[in-house]
């Protein structure tokens, strides 16, 4: 009979493993939630700087990393002494999570010409598979204490960019509000 072993029981890869399988879930639960959070508090402005506000490409992308980026927030805590490259590893997570979420919607949108909710459900959640998973092969890669450091500005860049690019948008396609059908 399989027997679920104690937390602290688990060797440093199974924790590693977990937090990586937990966080996943989690980022889509929460993300998903997030969708309609906005809407749930009266448009507060404070909130939609961390949660969707419209229909755009760009404000979807934040049902992800915010939740993406509270948990490595977390993790780094219990892990970043305890892999490689923990920064890059988060940095990578969240730019393989942002990209694939813009190719899979636009590349599938240039031929049907209109969203397809379950495909757009598809398209987050392996996002998200992609992004943790990305993480975790580069936590144990050798390594690159220079690109961690470079990671860590790229992910104060992702940050400021997602908050600031909520309430001041550029006239550019992902900022646009979608209403393809």
């Amino acid at each position: 009979m399989y027997m679920i072993k104690k937390y602290s029981q688990l060797t440093q890869l199974d924790k590693i493993k977990l937090f990586i399988a937990l966080g996943a879930i989690l980022t889509i639960i929460i993300g998903a939630i997030n969708h309609f959070v906005y809407a749930w508090t009266g448009r507060n402005a404070f909130i939609g700087l961390f949660v969707a506000t419209n229909e755009s490409i760009w404000e979807h992308i934040k049902l992800a990393l915010l939740p993406m980026f509270v948990i490595f927030l977390v993790g780094g805590f219990l892990f970043s002494k305890k892999v490689n490259n923990y920064f890059l590893a988060v940095f990578c997570a969240l730019s393989v999570t942002v990209l694939f979420i813009i190719f899979a919607f636009m590349g599938y949108t240039v031929f049907t010409r209109k969203s397809i909710l379950p495909l757009d459900i598809t398209i987050f959640i392996l996002a998200i598979v992609f992004g943790y998973l990305t993480a975790y092969r580069i936590f144990f890669m050798p390594k690159y204490k220079w690109l961690n450091y470079a990671a860590i500005l790229g992910i104060l860049v992702i940050v400021v960019l997602f908050l600031t690019c909520t309430y001041h948008a550029p006239d550019f396609f992902l900022f646009q509000e979608l209403y393809v059908k």
